[in-house]
């Protein structure tokens, strides 16, 4: 009844004295209609969202799948840049290595890791069309890997320092001393034990580096300088000299992904 006195009272249209007690009448009922417009307004928004919703929620479903499927690219092609940028930078550094010296390198990728704890060693993909021969040291960034012990056309295979058949002669890097290291196997120390008269006490902490050729020794399978490791422990005997010692080496195998072979064999 109201909604029909509000149409009646609006439609007229009356003119002369008549017009204004109409048209007074008219906004008395515009007015008093005002707040159920607005009270209508607020319950029917949200119904005409939701059904809105109902009717565009494949374009929505779309739209956000694709969304998702760029913001993915734009990662994997931030990843991939990264990425590049850090193995271009590890490449780069491994054609200057300090250590090396005047000794030529040929920068390789590692393409495959040993499976067994029995046996640690990496494969290379450079060989002999690269000059990389058996007995040649091998390094990272960091220092040294290992040796070539064997090595086709276009593969080389890489015995690394912590595998037991592993052995070499480091230097205390601060006071000269030489150690006899021994590799000891995956996720263990590398073992240090004194050599001959030249050793004597040696400091947690202490750097090693390949000792080389040395007075009344055979020819060392790595040259001089190369940093190997630093030292864990140290253990001493009831007389205080040293008697064995644990190294961690610098570089980390199990992560490895580029290496350099040093065109360098022992004189003979």
């Amino acid at each position: 009844m109201l909604v029909l006195a509000s149409i009646t009272v609006l439609t007229l249209n009356y003119h002369g004295e008549a017009s204004r007690v109409v048209t007074h009448a008219r906004n008395g009922v515009a007015d008093g209609l005002s707040p159920l417009q607005r009270a209508l307004a607020l319950v029917m928004h949200p119904f005409g969202d939701v059904v809105s919703a109902v009717f565009h929620y494949g374009e929505l479903q779309s739209a956000n799948a694709k969304l998702r499927t760029q913001v993915g690219a734009l990662s994997m092609q931030l990843a991939e840049s990264n990425y590049a940028t850090n193995l271009a930078r590890e490449v780069q550094l491994l054609s200057d290595l300090p250590f090396a010296g005047n000794i030529t390198s040929v920068p390789a990728e590692v393409i495959a890791q040993s499976s067994s704890n029995l046996e640690l060693t990496v494969e290379l993909d450079r060989g002999t069309s690269s000059g990389v021969g058996v007995g040649m040291p091998v390094v990272a960034n960091s220092g040294l890997i290992g040796t070539v012990i064997a090595s086709s056309s276009a593969t080389s295979t890489v015995l690394l320092v912590n595998d037991t058949r592993s052995t070499l002669e480091v230097q205390d890097e601060q006071t000269g001393r030489l150690f006899n290291l021994q590799g000891a196997g995956a996720h263990h120390y590398l073992q240090l034990t004194p050599y001959g008269s030249s050793s004597g006490t040696i400091a947690v902490g202490a750097n090693l580096v390949t000792a080389g050729q040395t007075n009344g020794s055979p020819a060392s399978p790595f040259p001089a300088g190369i940093p190997v490791g630093d030292v864990e422990s140290v253990h001493t005997s009831t007389s205080g000299i040293f008697a064995t010692g644990e190294m961690t080496p610098f570089v980390d195998t199990t992560t490895l992904q580029y290496a350099a072979v040093l065109l360098w064999l022992p004189p003979a």
